[in-house]
């Protein structure tokens, strides 16, 4: 309807929430959007959950998540002020949750400091490599740059992650020892993340400790950008977006004149 008028002019609620999430998502996996279904997470073995409240924000999870811990799952918490809503979650349509024997669901719970994120999961991925936990067959047969990205973490400052983040060596330590012990891992993160400066390089990140695991393509694992609202996603497939590739634009151009 408004392109009918001339203009291109189509922001929506991906600009403000996760744009850093769209771009770093197109340039690692080539589609701007999560992985995951609702499914993954109750199969997960570990789910992340950084830079968000679910509890306050995304209540619905709340559901998937305790589904998840009854199957087992560890939940990593990343956020700089310990959230109730990360703790533990009383379900008030349980019986259980209304007598207050509710779900606990941080198993580790990294307070970070704000925008530490970027140092914290190039420590992980470091970790990772000096302890092998690498998916061998699907880096090499699905990924590009590993040796360079490799070389890069062989020799990080480990006192300036611990600068950067605010927390003990051995509390990394800790959450790297979670990550090389699951088979399927889910990352989640939200406006904690995605509003930073060094937002789209923090979200790469993510993608590389992913691909390093082979965490993508295989049910229980994935990235799961958290959104607020329910046709974020539905609003960019459809070409809602002032970016809009050319090869949309021109197939939209010859469907409708």
């Amino acid at each position: 309807f408004a392109r009918a008028f001339g203009t291109n002019n189509l922001p929506d609620c991906s600009n403000l929430c996760h744009e850093s999430t769209s771009v770093a998502l197109a340039r690692t996996i080539g589609i701007g959007k999560g992985s995951v279904s609702l499914q993954d997470l109750h199969e997960a073995d570990l789910i992340v959950i950084s830079g968000q409240n679910p509890g306050t924000n995304h209540p619905r999870m709340l559901s998937a998540l305790e589904i998840a811990k009854q199957h087992g799952a560890k939940i990593l918490a990343i956020n700089p002020l310990r959230e109730a809503g990360l703790l533990r979650f009383d379900n008030p349509q349980k019986p259980t949750g209304l007598a207050g024997r509710g779900t606990g669901l941080a198993d580790r719970y990294l307070q970070i400091r704000s925008n530490g994120d970027l140092a914290l999961w190039q420590a992980l991925g470091h970790l990772l490599l000096e302890r092998g936990a690498v998916d061998r067959d699907f880096v090499a047969r699905h990924t590009v740059g590993f040796d360079a990205w490799a070389a890069h973490l062989r020799d990080l400052d480990r006192a300036a992650v611990v600068a950067a983040t605010g927390l003990d060596w051995a509390e990394i330590e800790a959450a790297a020892e979670l990550f090389a012990t699951s088979d399927k891992i889910v990352n989640c993160w939200a406006m904690g993340i995605t509003q930073h400066r060094h937002a789209v390089a923090t979200i790469t990140e993510f993608v590389n400790v992913a691909l390093l695991q082979g965490m993508i393509g295989k049910p229980g694992a994935g990235l799961c950008p958290v959104r607020g609202h329910s046709n974020v996603q539905g609003d960019r497939t459809m070409g809602i977006w002032e970016k809009a590739p050319d090869a949309f634009l021109d197939a939209l151009g010859a469907e409708f004149g």
